[in-house]
């Protein structure tokens, strides 16, 4: 291992420290070349959770790790909804977490698996944007955020964050204007503030590096890929992002990797976790939905090809654009 750390920051709350600990385990085992500077941003997050996964990181000899715990009760009336928690606005006081030193840093959700060398990632060139970001499909909301109904949206799961440029911009405050004046719309939460508040200033990267769930329902288009890319990119992610609320961690869940999840779970010390939502509702939807993920994930080269054409035609009958 040479050069500089990669440094590396997460947001969590105490639920989620399960998942930290998978997404850790992915990281550095697939990482082995390379050192990290980790820093844990915790809300709610037990003594014994941070044990558990400090131990994780503990057992490979690239990491340095170290936990923050942040007070957003100032900030008690954001937005949540569902599986997303106040946790998730974390992201917006990075700048301010960091020393004013600090000039980059890699932002990573922890529902996520880490598949591949993220030297790439991090090396990868912003210029003068504020983010480096991956695009989020099927995104419809622009009158929403303000934005001209071409403008890409991106997920923010994944931020290549440039800190000099964000704190010359005063991104935090004005992200905590936007939030409050439009808290009515924003459906994606931070993501959307995100999106609106650096519209222009957000470098596209290769979805490789956020593989989203949306994404086994996108056509090659939709992300600017040809088809074979695409095929390659379902076959192969670097990173793979658990969005939507449904999680390898359901019984119900039919993700392509949910069995990766499963992989390093086992190599943590929540090894024992077993899904919560088991019953007859899960076991019928998990049924239901068992003969499309086998055909996806059995047969992908007649799946694919086969749902295509049927969108096509679809689309022709209904006289709209594919």
């Amino acid at each position: 291992m040479t050069g500089q750390p990669i440094k590396l920051i997460f947001g969590v709350d105490g639920g989620y420290s399960q998942h930290l600990a998978v997404t850790l385990v992915s990281l550095l085992e697939n990482n082995p070349a390379n050192r990290f500077d980790i820093l844990v941003v915790t809300l709610n997050m037990s003594a014994a959770d941070r044990d558990k996964v400090a131990a994780v990181a503990a057992r490979f000899g690239n990491a340095a790790l170290r936990f923050q715990p942040f007070d957003i009760s100032r900030y008690s009336h954001f937005r949540t909804d569902g599986h997303i928690s106040h946790a998730s606005y974390l992201r917006i006081f990075i700048p301010e977490i960091l020393p004013e030193g600090e000039e980059k840093v890699l932002y990573l959700d922890c529902d996520m698996v880490i598949r591949h060398d993220i030297a790439p990632l991090w090396n990868s060139e912003l210029g003068d944007k504020v983010l480096g970001a991956v695009r989020n499909p099927f995104f419809v909301r622009h009158d929403d955020l303000g934005l001209p109904p071409d403008t890409s949206y991106f997920n923010a799961g994944v931020l290549l964050m440039n800190l000099k440029r964000w704190r010359e911009l005063d991104g935090t405050a004005k992200l905590i204007r936007f939030i409050e004046a439009h808290h009515d719309h924003l459906w994606a939460h931070d993501q959307d503030a995100l999106n609106a508040v650096f519209r222009g200033e957000i470098r596209e990267l290769a979805p490789v590096w956020n593989f989203q769930t949306s994404m086994l329902w996108s056509e090659p288009e939709g992300l600017s890929l040809s088809y074979p890319a695409y095929r390659r990119l379902l076959a192969d992610p670097g990173i793979v992002h658990y969005t939507t609320p449904s999680k390898p961690w359901h019984f119900s869940n039919m993700h392509p990797y949910k069995g990766t999840y499963y992989q390093y779970l086992a190599k943590t010390p929540y090894s024992s976790f077993q899904p919560r939502d088991r019953g007859l509702g899960s076991l019928l939807t998990r049924l239901a939905r068992a003969p499309q993920a086998a055909f996806r994930d059995r047969l992908p080269d007649a799946y694919y090809p086969t749902r295509r054409l049927f969108r096509q035609v679809k689309a022709k009958a209904l006289g709209v654009r594919a």
